[in-house]
């Protein structure tokens, strides 16, 4: 992970909201775990990151390696540089439209895509506007949640969250995100029912 990384072609906690969009609000550990990721976020004007990235869907399992640039407020650049659809790459401005290319011999074929359009998204129909931890920030805070808890062991903070209504969330019942010395996130990790890990993603 580079902050303030060009593209390619700790202050204390403020304090943290009193509630959440929907559910319940953070209290003591989690707050402040929300409140250092609000604040470190605050301070980040771009960054790059490699995104070692885990779906599944049904029997269906994606693995991915992402390359990164983001610059607020929402210029996107992903790079697949290995696993499924290795060669693609996708820039978005913000809005509904995404532009880019497929891997292989179709990467001479420039597309310019909605957003959703299963081309541009993730098994699980992640898009890039979900890709900046931004987006992840955001939706800590309009998931429905039913509980929350922080802890923090050395430079790392674990916040683990179980979704209120899973049948609003995709089916995912359990999330559980880890924010590292730089109060950013480096790994993100959501469950189904049985346990299965329907998405994990690693950051560098």
């Amino acid at each position: 992970l580079m902050l303030g990384a060009s593209p390619p072609t700790s202050a204390p906690p403020n304090p943290a909201p009193s509630a959440t969009a929907n559910g319940v609000a953070p209290a003591g550990p989690a707050a402040l775990a929300l409140a250092r990721f609000q604040v470190s976020w605050d301070a980040v004007k771009s960054y790059t990151a490699s995104v070692q990235a885990h779906e599944q869907l049904g029997n269906n399992v994606q693995d991915r390696m992402y390359a990164l640039w983001f610059q607020k407020p929402n210029s996107t650049r992903l790079d697949i540089v290995g696993g499924d659809g290795k060669g693609s790459a996708a820039v978005w401005q913000g809005g509904d439209r995404v532009v880019g290319h497929q891997g292989g011999f179709l990467s001479m074929i420039k597309l310019n895509l909605d957003i959703h359009n299963k081309i541009a998204t993730s098994l699980r129909g992640s898009t890039i506007a979900d890709a900046d931890f931004g987006a992840q920030l955001a939706r800590l805070k309009t998931v429905k949640w039913k509980q929350w808890d922080a802890t923090t062991e050395g430079d790392k903070t674990t916040i683990t969250g179980l979704v209120a209504d899973p049948e609003q969330d995709a089916g995912i019942v359990k999330e559980i995100m880890v924010l590292g010395a730089s109060g950013l996130p480096v790994e993100l990790s959501q469950y189904m029912p049985d346990g299965t890990v329907a998405k994990d993603l690693k950051y560098t």
